[in-house]
């Protein structure tokens, strides 16, 4: 064999391992991952699905995940925090409608940008809402009673809100109802809970994650679920179309979002391995058992969704005089 092909031959084996070596250092995941929650631990559906997504794929890879929660501002602080990490897919945000389309126009300026500044990832969940009441202040053991007695004492109600969600789902329901209540806004959903709970405020539209666990628990009780189909978990709880409001139809969805110029390759196995793990039978289990609704997605179809989202969100707000902040 003549030299100048015995260098040819050397130089294409170090091409080989050295193309192998480059695709080991660059597989992932590596590490642990790392999911920014914008919501309280234990206080709400994105914290309480993470964690279950969240040891589905240390099982499927073999990396933990690690949950760190950022509440505040409507999701924005854990947001901004996601916007500035490494495009590396081990900082992710969960989050939901309000980052990626109602804060645009809650807000009149953001410490992000929803389009420019992320990859969506994946939809995983859609959460319905169920309205609480204190039974010490509220005198109604219906929805229909609820609303009579709502409107008998105009004014004179307080209701919780934890999220821009739960706001806006009692906002669309006083203009549909025609009576007014002062909202009492919270940092967390877990601290807007024990304020119903403990008697500091008349009613709440909780998601369903948390208000059902109350109800079941004799803490509060559930008059009504806002989503237009009674909930598997929860049947024997009307829903709000049924009970005399047959446009009411309120939800919101949660989401997976990776820093902008995340490895594409990255973004679409990211997005495999949650949707296989809400969409396995334990993952489906969980979701009926919290009375949540299956949204598989792909980062396709959360990029269109949040471009209709945010029209949409826009025009909630609009209509529940919602100034920007």
């Amino acid at each position: 064999m003549s030299p100048r092909k015995i260098t040819t031959l050397i130089s294409a084996s170090f091409l080989i391992a050295f193309s192998g070596t480059a695709t080991a250092q660059t597989a992932w995941p590596e590490k642990p991952i790392k999911f920014v929650v914008g919501a309280a631990a234990g206080g709400s559906a994105s914290d309480s699905i993470t964690r279950f997504f969240a040891e589905r794929i240390h099982e499927a890879t073999g990396q933990a995940g690690i949950i760190e929660n950022k509440p505040g501002a409507d999701g924005n602080i854990a947001a901004s925090h996601v916007a500035r990490a490494a495009p590396d897919g081990y900082t992710l945000l969960v989050t939901g409608n309000n980052t990626h389309a109602a804060n645009t126009h809650l807000y009149k300026t953001l410490p992000f940008d929803p389009d420019k500044d992320f990859a969506p990832v994946t939809t995983y969940a859609r959460v319905p809402y169920v309205l609480l009441i204190n039974p010490e202040r509220v005198a109604a053991r219906s929805f229909k009673d609820f609303i009579a007695y709502a409107q008998a004492n105009s004014g004179q109600m307080t209701y919780a809100s934890a999220a821009l969600a739960s706001r806006v789902g009692v906002e669309q329901l006083k203009l549909m109802a025609n009576f007014k209540a002062t909202n009492i806004n919270y940092k967390s959903g877990a601290q807007a809970m024990t304020d119903l709970i403990g008697g500091h405020v008349d009613f709440y539209i909780a998601d369903a994650v948390n208000g059902l666990a109350q109800a079941r628990a004799g803490r509060a009780i559930a008059l009504a679920v806002t989503v237009n189909e009674r909930l598997q978990s929860a049947l024997d709880i009307p829903t709000i179309a049924e009970s005399g409001f047959p446009d009411y139809n309120f939800f919101s969805w949660l989401a997976v979002w990776a820093p902008a110029q995340t490895p594409p390759k990255t973004v679409q196995t990211l997005s495999g391995l949650i949707n296989n793990a809400m969409e396995s039978n334990a993952g489906k289990q969980f979701l009926g058992n919290a009375g949540l609704l299956p949204y598989p997605g792909s980062p396709e179809a959360l990029a269109a969704l949040q471009k209709s989202e945010t029209k949409r969100w826009g025009q909630v707000i609009k209509a529940a005089g919602l100034a920007q902040k």
